[in-house]
């Protein structure tokens, strides 16, 4: 599993409404995958995750994919003829696949918050922690 900020979902649910919107009729599935993976990498930077421009290879590991992304997500657009080209729908496949979380400053807050039990570091200090019991 791979985490990533939900900010960057929602700003690739944004910027796949845009592109699609643009594109009248049926949109060519090998272009819209071309774009996916590219706008992958953008806006992981943009995002400032951490080794963004190896974002699709930590995505494909994720997901154990035998293919590479841009070729799965190509096969997933010719062949699924119930697929809706939206951003929420596209990014729903991309984090099905490649079994991403989304996780809030929220959630990373309370990750960081457990050690607020213990400010000092006292239960440290002793060999224990508090918890341990």
């Amino acid at each position: 599993m791979i985490q990533l900020p939900h900010e960057m979902r929602d700003s690739l649910v944004e910027h796949l409404d845009e592109y699609l919107e643009a594109h009248s009729g049926s949109p060519d599935g090998e272009v819209v995958a071309a774009y996916v993976i590219d706008l992958l990498g953008s806006v992981a930077e943009e995002m400032k995750v951490e080794e963004a421009e190896e974002i699709v290879l930590k995505l494909e590991s994720s997901g154990e994919l035998e293919a590479s992304l841009q070729e799965l997500l190509e096969e997933e657009f010719e062949s699924n003829e119930e697929l809706e080209y939206t951003g929420e729908e596209i990014v729903s496949l991309i984090e099905k696949v490649c079994d991403v979380e989304w996780t809030t400053a929220d959630d990373d807050d309370a990750e960081d918050d457990e050690d607020d039990d213990d400010p000092d570091g006292f239960f440290d200090d002793m060999g224990g922690d508090e918890d341990d019991e």
